[in-house]
């Protein structure tokens, strides 16, 4: 059923709350320092346990919301708009910055982050007026797809899960839990803005039912967010990584293998809550601004908003302020706001235009480089000798790898060997011989030498430079070799792919299950754990074809 008379339904204020919070929350909520394993689930059962509490006192403070200069006075009330409204500009400074790192860390590699934050920012704006009805609409029918995508990539990531990381315990403290749902009070501190929305609810009354369904889906979804990175990194496996959701996705795989990057539908989910939560931050402005009569300072106010994101990027400055403001700040003032609404408030019906707008997704790839401009190894190994890196990757003929043969076509120098103090500069000294861009997502297979596993602080430098570029998949096999440099002049020689050809072996001969095969999220979780490194599968070359051995 669709919305008329600029009002809502409950389900599409169901919808439309998921829509904005799965992105965000997926996000904040596995990376908050306080919600890991048992203690996180129970502290984010407590928080969504005390927002839906909250949901009867969101119906009976709408009015003062919607109109807040006739229940507060005039000068109270502009006061009280401009403190949400504060957070709301923070907000849009934090999404425009996360949507530009996510896109060129995960998305579109090599894009630049000031042209994908004016797209986001004037797609959001200009999309901010286009009515409440409408994105109630949008909302409406884009959920059930985000809903199927997510859910999809949960359900793949929990056949990865180990029992043995999900048998720890960790701690259990009434400090850490009471930490803990603070963080989750904050991560999701946009259900304090719901007030504002009431209005334009049909039998506004009754919807805290829609209020507490959406609270309640949200929360499972982060408690067994939460329960899928212990299962698959286990206990202390994931706190230094900065998305650990994303991170979690990288290891996914299709049965059949017949998509490389299959965590690219998880990015793309996400990418799209988030904008449709910017899309909120500009609509919110716009209608806070409009009851207090000061609506024709939106377009300065988003303005303002766009060039602060533009100049803390310039700057590096990450959205860590953010989320502490927001905790020691905002929190408590909301709840203290909240408290005091409910007091002095009346319960009149009125109309209120206070709502969230979906916005298109923008067209991101102008940004990045393009195809014809990059490489793209499907292997690469690794070794250290006499204090060097030794780096070499593996890029057929791309006549053959797309099955396009042509004559004009030439293959690259595959097995020249880069060598640097760290890893950064084997890769800066390819850099320097190619014109092309180098992309390293589409790597199948990574051959690591005897010398570099036999030397902990060199294997962990090198570990280290590849976790932190997430367009290389935890899911890639690592094999061992003690000639990495015979092995990888195979391509060269035969114009084959030496990592289709290993992962050929490897699920062919193994129905497709290797479970003594290692990954590279494999080496991670050992190397953030302390433990020993799982051994790796040993690769030689017969009749000039690799060839997987026993363990090595």
């Amino acid at each position: 059923m669709y919305a008329d008379n600029a009002q809502i339904s409950h389900r599409q204020l169901f919808r439309q709350i998921l829509t904005a919070l799965l992105g965000v929350s997926l996000l904040a909520v596995p990376a908050a320092p306080a919600l890991r394993g048992r203690q996180g689930i129970l502290a984010v059962l407590a928080g969504i346990g005390i927002y839906i509490a909250l949901g009867i006192c969101f119906i009976r403070v709408k009015t003062v919301f919607q109109e807040p200069e006739r229940y507060l006075g005039k000068m109270a009330g502009r006061l009280f708009a401009l403190c949400y409204l504060s957070w709301l500009w923070q907000a849009g400074i934090w999404l425009l910055l996360v949507t530009a790192q996510i896109t060129e860390r995960f998305l579109i590699e090599g894009s630049i982050s000031w042209i994908v934050i004016l797209f986001a920012a004037g797609a959001a704006y200009l999309g901010s007026h286009q009515g409440m009805e409408r994105r109630g609409r949008m909302a409406e029918v884009c959920f059930p797809l985000l809903a199927v995508i997510l859910g999809g990539m949960l359900f793949l990531a929990a056949l990865k899960m180990r029992h043995g990381y999900l048998e720890e315990q960790g701690t259990l403290t009434f400090g850490g839990w009471a930490e803990g749902t603070w963080e989750v009070l904050s991560c999701l501190l946009p259900f304090l803005f719901l007030p504002f929305t009431l209005g334009n609810v049909s039998r506004a009354g009754n919807a805290g039912r829609a209020m507490a369904g959406a609270a309640g889906l949200l929360g499972a979804v982060l408690s067994f967010s939460i329960l899928l990175l212990q299962g698959s990194f286990g206990l202390g496996g994931y706190e230094h990584k900065e998305y650990p959701m994303f991170d979690l996705m990288a290891g996914v795989k299709i049965p059949g293998d017949f998509l490389e990057r299959v965590d690219i539908f998880w990015i793309a989910g996400v990418m799209f809550s988030l904008l449709f939560a910017l899309g909120s931050v500009f609509f919110y402005q716009h209608e806070i601004l409009a009851r207090i009569r000061m609506q024709k300072g939106g377009a300065a106010a988003a303005v303002a908003v766009t060039a602060a994101a533009l100049l803390m990027e310039r700057a590096g400055i990450s959205g860590e302020w953010f989320f502490y403001v927001t905790e020691r700040i905002y929190t408590p003032l909301f709840l203290l706001l909240l408290l005091y609404t409910a007091v002095r408030g009346k319960r009149k019906r009125a109309a209120v235009l206070a709502g969230l707008l979906c916005l298109a997704l923008p067209f991101l790839s102008s940004c990045g480089v393009s195809l014809e401009k990059r490489l793209f190894p499907l292997s690469m190994s690794a070794d250290y000798r006499d204090g060097h890196y030794q780096i070499i990757y593996g890029i057929p003929q791309l006549s053959q790898v797309t099955g396009q043969d042509k004559e004009s076509s030439q293959g690259q120098e595959e097995a020249v060997e880069y060598q640097g103090i760290t890893p950064q500069d084997a890769q800066e000294a390819f850099n320097k011989n190619q014109e092309n861009y180098l992309d390293l997502g589409h790597i199948k297979a990574l051959i690591l030498g005897e010398d570099l596993l036999g030397n902990k602080e060199a294997l962990e430098g090198f570990l280290a430079f590849l976790e932190e570029k997430p367009s290389v998949a935890g899911n890639i096999y690592v094999f061992s070799c003690k000639d990495n440099r015979e092995l990888m002049s195979v391509e060269r020689q035969e114009g084959d792919s030496v990592g289709d050809y290993l992962t050929g072996i490897l699920e062919n001969t193994r129905e497709g299950a290797p479970k003594d095969a290692v990954t590279l999220q494999d080496l991670y979780n050992a190397w953030h754990r302390g433990e020993e490194m799982p051994r790796l599968l040993e690769v030689t070359v017969m009749n000039n074809r690799p060839q997987i051995r026993q363990y090595s």
